[in-house]
């Protein structure tokens, strides 16, 4: 490569970047001015279908089953029957359902990571939801 060369190349890069910054700043003031009216809005909730309700009318609207794991006490024990069949994604169902843990992805890991989807035992177990998660699969795993 000679130097004609390289600065044809230098140019070619200065040309298309100045270019890319006047484009940049164009649409960045367009995108600035774009503002959506109240009416437009529900212009286009109407067209496709689309309810709006306040952000209070939608919290007062949820059921309690809703709310979030931290209100329910964590202090009841709890009586879990495993029988045949059940997999790992039915227990940690249960254990959902019945409160013992907030999420079935964190159990399903554990249960993952320790290769433990296989080793569950049929039977009634008392867990509570205090319980760590390993404590949780070391006992249905026993």
């Amino acid at each position: 490569m000679n130097s004609l060369t390289i600065r044809g190349f230098a140019i070619g890069i200065l040309t298309a970047t100045s270019i890319l910054a006047v484009v940049y700043v164009i649409q960045e003031n367009n995108a600035a001015s774009l503002k959506i009216s109240a009416a437009d809005l529900r212009a286009y909730a109407k067209d496709h279908e689309y309810i709006l309700i306040k952000e209070k009318e939608y919290k007062g609207s949820l059921k309690p089953g809703f709310e979030k794991q931290e209100n329910i006490p964590k202090t009841n024990e709890v009586s879990i029957s495993i029988t045949a069949g059940m997999s790992s994604l039915d227990i940690a169902n249960t254990l959902v359902n019945n409160h013992v843990i907030n999420s079935t992805d964190e159990f399903e890991d554990l249960v993952a990571q320790k290769n433990a989807s296989t080793k569950f035992q049929v039977g009634t177990y008392t867990l509570t939801p205090n319980m760590s998660l390993e404590q949780i699969v070391n006992t249905l795993t026993k």
